[in-house]
């Protein structure tokens, strides 16, 4: 298992990626637009040094997993930064505790960009969260619409 920045992967890894994060969150959100979010993501692939970037897990040459680091994630939450987003694990590589190495890893980078808390909302899996200590904050508005719940790390 090895974790690499968006920066360090090809061009076909990071377009799976874009692909897999926007066929994962339209079913979630109606109102995604394909040519933004996966230009998005795949736009990280030029930052190595400033925000924001992603982070992909690869295990056995394939891409296990990945997440995004990013400032202003939220538009009606402006004031809350930065965000640890994007979080997935793909099915066949769940429950090895990639999920937990990937961000410690990214908040090793938070860090290193000199912060010293970071943001990230769901809707799915609080108790995930929870399990890794983050602190629950209370319910942000998503972009779509609709709540989700917002947790903090301090790092």
């Amino acid at each position: 298992m090895e974790i690499k920045l968006f920066s360090d992967l090809t061009d076909k890894e990071v377009n799976y990626i874009a692909e897999s994060n926007y066929n994962y969150w339209k079913k979630y959100n109606p109102i995604l637009d394909y040519k933004q979010s996966t230009g998005n993501i795949i736009a990280m692939k030029k930052n190595k040094d400033k925000l924001p970037i992603g982070i992909a897990l690869i295990d056995k040459n394939k891409i296990a997993g990945f997440c995004t680091l990013r400032e202003n994630r939220l538009k009606n939450h402006l004031d809350i930064n930065p965000w640890l987003c994007n979080v997935m694990i793909f099915d066949e590589f769940k429950g090895k505790g990639y999920a937990k190495k990937m961000i410690n890893f990214a908040c090793q980078k938070f860090k290193g960009f000199g912060y010293n808390k970071i943001y990230s909302w769901t809707d799915q899996v609080p108790e995930f969260y929870k399990k890794l200590g983050w602190t629950y904050e209370g319910k942000v508005t998503k972009n779509e619409g609709g709540e989700g719940l917002l947790f903090s790390k301090e790092i």
